[in-house]
């Protein structure tokens, strides 16, 4: 939406299903995700140190 920011939104719903609630992702699991893209970052990098 013109004029917002991402800061803005609390809650969004696509095809009627709540995705994210006061600023929480109810469909995801955040502390997965964030483990995961740490352990891919660090083989990643090992590639450029090589």
């Amino acid at each position: 939406i013109f004029g917002w920011e991402a800061s803005m939104v609390t809650t969004t719903i696509c095809g009627g299903k709540v995705l994210m609630k006061d600023r929480r992702l109810l469909t995801l699991d955040e502390a997965e995700i964030t483990a995961k893209s740490r352990e891919l970052a660090a083989k990643v990098w090992e590639r450029f140190v090589a």
